[in-house]
Parts: C-alpha cells; structure tokens; sequence
C-alpha cells in the first residue's frame, strides 16, 4: 500500500522544478543500482527478515522526512536512503517464500502464493492510489504522513516473520564479494537463461520507467487532476489484482509465453500510440499498461525462482532488479530534461520504438550464436 503512488509528482513540483525531480529520480536509482546487489547478499548472509524489517524502518523514515522537506538538498538525501530501503526489500521477500516453501517441500505452490501476494499488493496500491489522491486534495502532505505510520506498523508484525533454514550456512565477512559475483553467475550461468534475463530487463524497464515517471507525467499532460489520477490508478490496480488471482488459470490455458507476449504488446501499443490520441483513451493507455504489469511480474517471478539455487536466490533476484532499473538510473535526467523540453507522449513513442528494436536484436544475436554453436559441433 503507496498513498503518495499517484500523487508525487504533483507534489514535488511544489517545490523543486521539473529537472530537479529528474535529477533525484536519477541520483536515486544510481543509489538503488549501487545498493542493490549488496543488500542482496546481505540478506542471503544475514537474513531475508531482518533485511526486511529494517527496509521497512528505513522507509518509514523517509516517508516522514519527504512530507515536510522542502529543498532539493532534503529531497535528494531522502530519497537515497529510499532507495537503501527498497534494495533492502528488493528480492528478500521474495526468496523468504519460495524457501519457506521449499523447506516444507511445498515449492510447487509458489505459483499460487506469488499470485495471491501480487492480488494483495494491486489490491493495496488500488487502496493507496485512490485513498492518497483525496488525501492530497485534503492536505498534500498527509499522503507522506500515513505511509510512514502504516510502513512502521509493517516493520513491527515483520519481526514475527520466521527465517527458513533451508541452504543456509554461516559466512564470513570475506564471502560477502563472493556471494555477490554468485548472484551474476546464476543469472547467466547458460545461455537459455541469458536469454530469458535480457528479454525481461529488456520489458521490465519498460514498466519500470513507466511507473516511475512516465505514466504520472501523461496524466499531468492530459490535464487530469490528482484526485481523478487516484482513481484512476486504482482502476488500474483493481484490474491488476484481478488478472493475479486469476493469474494460475490463464497460465494454465494459455501458457505462460503467451500471457508474456499479451503483456508485452499492451506495453508497447501505450507507449506507440499515447502521442496520437485524447485524454480518453490516453487514460485508457495507462490503466491498460498498470494492469498489464501483474502478468508481466507473476511470469518473470515462477519462471526465475525455479532457475535460480536458494542460496543465491536474493542476490540473482536484486541481480535482475539491478539491471531492470539500469536504463532509468541511467537515463533519468535526460528523460526529465527531454519531458520538460517536448512531452510525456513524444518520449513514449521513442521507448516503444526503442523496445521493439531491443527485442528484434537480442533474438538475431542469440539466433545466430546457436547457429554457430550447432555448426561448430
């Protein structure tokens, strides 16, 4: 649950420009990249639980601290440390189940759990969107305010989760580099699995700029108020948490490479087409692509946990997190320049068309390399 989802935007720009945002968004996820792989070892090292009752802490603090920031030094500081506790987060949870799981020889039903976590998360951020955009209307501040309160309360009850003992082993300090090169070798260690990983990167950064920036700013561009954005958003989720639940019955009628390809299509067609229509069906683009997104995480969640080992499964996961986020952490200030320059919707058409050419290229790549393969034999 994010009471701030589908307003934040709105409320930066009351107090640092549009650039300045671009360059926190950007600062922020080079911090994320920087802390990524790292708490991801630390949480196969210390422990998935303590890594996330201590993710919650952290942002619950930073929640707070963003409500009555004001200057661009505080918001950047603020969301740095954000970005510490969402690495934290990034992965632990995840691999905390998938052993619970295994460890009572249950793994087979992960598909199941991670499906019903997604259903309760859309159906939290359906919660937080629509609540946070009549609490803006309300006070712009108390968005910020009650996520650090709820975030805490999720801090204290995540003290009560249960470590799996499951691959678990004692390490030293000396291993901590160690285990962060595993985490890269698992993602890569053949050549099935590279491919799998550079399509995923390749989509999820798609969605990954899209939540993180692009959406909010097309509403903005369409004019749609915050309180309307709310709802909207949570539309959105509403229908995310639907097609989760439902998510192991589609898969197992259509497969789980079909539901990629439905997801991958919806995500492209709103980013080639947002520049060419009204406010209507721009908005129809949007909540399309937010409920889209469930599929797109429930595959890439089953397929990976299966190919990854459990002692590594953390740091492979923040691995994937870590190269997802790349494009945006990289590109963040010059997306934001570029928006404030053209719009929203000229900057979805180059990433549509920049999504299918990375994906045409990577299969000719990968299709020439088993040529060779196979004639070398």
């Amino acid at each position: 649950m994010f009471f701030p989802i589908a307003i934040w935007l709105f409320f930066y720009t009351k107090f640092i420009t549009f650039k300045e945002i671009a360059l926190v968004s950007s600062l922020g996820y080079v911090a994320s990249i920087l802390f990524e792989i790292p708490t991801g070892a630390f949480a196969d090292i210390v422990g998935r639980r303590k890594a996330i009752v201590l993710s919650y802490f952290i942002f619950s603090i930073t929640m707070l601290g963003i409500a009555f920031a004001t200057t661009f030094p505080i918001f950047l500081i603020l969301v740095i440390a954000g970005a510490l506790g969402d690495a934290l987060y990034s992965g632990s949870l995840e691999a905390l189940v998938y052993d619970s799981l295994k460890e009572n020889g249950e793994e087979n039903k992960f598909d199941f759990v991670t499906s019903r976590m997604e259903t309760l998360t859309w159906l939290g951020l359906f919660i937080g969107s629509a609540l946070g955009g009549f609490m803006y209307q309300y006070w712009f501040r108390l968005p910020y305010i009650v996520q650090a309160i709820v975030t805490l309360i999720a801090g204290v009850y995540a003290l009560k989760l249960v470590e799996p003992i499951i691959d678990t082993k004692k390490y030293k300090l000396s291993d901590f580099i160690i285990q962060n090169t595993q985490g890269i070798k698992e993602l890569f260690k053949n050549a099935h699995i590279a491919q799998f990983a550079i399509i995923f990167i390749i989509i999820g950064s798609g969605y990954h700029i899209a939540a993180s920036i692009l959406g909010i700013s097309q509403a903005r561009e369409y004019g749609i108020e915050p309180r309307t954005v709310g709802i909207l958003f949570a539309g959105g989720y509403v229908i995310a948490a639907l097609s989760s639940h439902f998510y192991q019955r589609l898969r197992r009628k259509l497969g789980g490479k079909v539901l990629l390809i439905i997801a991958t299509c919806m995500l492209i067609a709103s980013f080639l087409f947002a520049k060419f229509v009204g406010a209507l069906l721009g908005a129809l683009f949007i909540f399309m692509r937010i409920a889209s997104s469930t599929t797109f995480r429930n595959t890439r969640s089953i397929l990976f946990n299966k190919f990854f080992t459990s002692e590594n499964r953390a740091t492979a996961l923040s691995t994937l997190t870590l190269l997802t986020n790349l494009p945006y952490a990289i590109l963040a200030y010059f997306i934001g320049d570029y928006i404030d320059k053209t719009s929203p919707n000229s900057l979805a058409l180059i990433l549509g068309l920049g999504i299918i050419v990375l994906l045409i290229g990577q299969q000719g790549i990968f299709s020439i390399r088993k040529k060779l393969h196979h004639s070398a034999m």
